[in-house]
């Protein structure tokens, strides 16, 4: 799609592979990850080389945006869990940070090649009760913007301390903690780039139930988005059968930023059995479309390990060609 308006930290030309699920990938060398209320999060203060092989897998695959682990960070859940207080709290989340640093270092990477994104998962996440895929407390008024806003603020103050290259805010199931987010974001730091990416149920609407135009218009009427600071809108965290629709639900109000998709497998988490049901899907025939539509930032979220980023890979630079015929 031509036209695009290329924003730091993207640069002109760019076609950037993202990595994929950190719980699937860090499965491969910690059990338990998908029952545990901390998610991958533990693994940080526990087996923190862990976390950073699970970095390299995804570089090694071709990965050039790699996002912290810091998904399910709070400091509730690490109080309750791992006995930490707010100050420790906030340091292993630096330290999230560091450990990816570490590993593009150690994949001797050139320096500024790979980007390191925060990631900053919704408050639903680390209920670890599935409620990021319903929104649920937004709904029933159970937690307020002013609430949300305190939340995350501790998460954002420290990716900010770390410097990284942007902020992924990220699985978002609702434009009201979006734009939380985005509020707190702009008090925090005056400078770092940002993303947004919703998760949607359907092709035309997010997971709590709203429409996808309506969110990204309150996106695009955010200060973060008039100074140029939010540099792509995408989904993640879905199934891939209903990216396309998607993604022309966000062309609709939006045509001139770049699109970043990172679908599920196309499973489906079960939050009451806690587990994944159903089988995956091929993204082959999907990525062309999803390339046409202004996609420069192709990854794998739950279920997506490092050999389906390389299969990824493959996928994108067929369609690229294809398209370029």
């Amino acid at each position: 799609m031509a036209g695009l308006k290329i924003l730091p930290p993207l640069e002109p030309g760019d076609l950037l592979l993202l990595d994929g699920g950190m719980s699937t990938q860090l499965s491969r060398y910690v059990t338990g990850v998908d029952e545990d209320p901390l998610w991958t999060a533990r693994s940080l203060v526990e087996h923190p080389d862990k976390v950073e092989q699970c970095h390299m897998d995804f570089i090694n695959a071709g990965a050039r945006i790699i996002l912290t682990d810091s998904y399910q960070i709070s400091e509730q859940g690490f109080k309750d869990h791992l006995s930490l207080d707010s100050k420790a709290t906030r340091d292993v989340i630096v330290k999230s940070v560091q450990i990816a640093r570490t590993a593009v270092t150690k994949c001797g990477r050139p320096d500024n090649y790979i980007l390191v994104g925060g990631s900053i998962g919704p408050y639903g996440a680390c209920q670890h009760d599935g409620s990021e895929y319903t929104g649920d407390y937004i709904r029933n008024g159970s937690v307020t913007k002013d609430d949300l806003v305190k939340w995350h603020r501790p998460r954002i103050e420290a990716l900010s301390k770390a410097v990284v290259d942007f902020m992924a805010v990220e699985t978002q199931p609702t434009w009201q903690e979006a734009i939380a987010i985005l509020d707190c974001i702009a008090e925090v730091d005056p400078v770092v780039p940002v993303w947004v990416t919703f998760t949607v149920k359907n092709e035309t609407s997010l997971a709590n139930g709203e429409m996808i135009k309506d969110a990204i218009n309150h996106v695009m009427r955010h200060p973060l988005y008039g100074s140029g600071r939010i540099f792509a809108l995408g989904v993640n965290c879905c199934s891939p059968k209903v990216i396309t629709g998607a993604l022309d639900s966000i062309r609709a109000v939006n045509r001139s930023l770049p699109l970043v998709v990172y679908p599920n497998s196309g499973e489906e988490w079960d939050g009451a059995e806690r587990c994944w049901k159903g089988v995956p899907q091929v993204w082959d025939e999907c990525v062309s479309d999803w390339l046409k539509r202004g996609t420069i930032i192709f990854g794998g979220c739950c279920r997506v390990d490092s050999d389906q980023v390389m299969q990824l890979r493959v996928s994108v630079a067929k369609a690229l060609m294809k398209q370029l015929r």
